[in-house]
């Protein structure tokens, strides 16, 4: 039952965010971003320069110039759109590699209880990506939280700048969540 329902989330939410990919196919994203962490500093650091973690790929950004007629706001909500269906599929694939490993009969009882655990925790990790999501709606238009191998968490807001104090209520608004040290959490505004 635990496995269907799995497969049938995992579908629904490709499905979803190809939908969103497919409405925003084609725009282009913006070359650069202002990222700020825990202990306050802030620097440039381009798009395409994120991880998404030992199982999930770098997200490719496109970095020509938009169409004079589009506004910046429709731009960020395509870089979060195509950069958010990026990070699902990846994590689809990695989804059904480990629930194929899951369901092989040849494979050994350590390598299938491994690949149990590391769905598990790609699952966690979705449902407190959205929870964040939910929780920064308030303040930000659009965000973006991801994972990385290190223990760090990236959280993308769509703003034009962050103001350190704002930053920091971001940055307390994660680790409070997440239950973790605010120093692993990075704050990146993007426009």
């Amino acid at each position: 039952m635990v496995k269907r329902q799995t497969v049938w989330l995992s579908t629904m939410m490709v499905l979803s965010l190809m939908l969103i990919g497919y409405y925003t196919l084609g725009t282009p994203a913006s070359p650069s971003t202002q990222d700020v962490n825990a202990s306050g500093s802030t620097s440039v650091v381009p798009t395409n320069a994120n991880s998404l973690g030992a199982t999930k790929t770098v997200a490719k950004t496109s970095t020509s110039t938009a169409p004079a007629s589009k506004p910046t706001s429709s731009l960020a909500n395509d870089w979060f759109a195509q950069t958010s269906l990026d990070q699902m599929q990846s994590e689809s694939k990695v989804i059904q590699t480990l629930q194929n490993e899951i369901s092989d009969p040849h494979v050994s009882q350590a390598a299938a209880s491994s690949a149990y655990s590391q769905l598990t925790a790609i699952q966690t990790q979705q449902a407190e990506a959205n929870k964040i999501h939910d929780l920064l709606t308030s303040s930000y238009p659009d965000s973006l939280v991801i994972f990385n191998p290190q223990g760090e968490v990236h959280v993308w807001v769509e703003a034009s700048s962050l103001s350190p104090t704002s930053a920091v209520k971001v940055i307390d608004l994660v680790s409070q969540t997440l239950g973790i040290q605010s120093n692993q959490v990075i704050v990146s505004a993007h426009v």
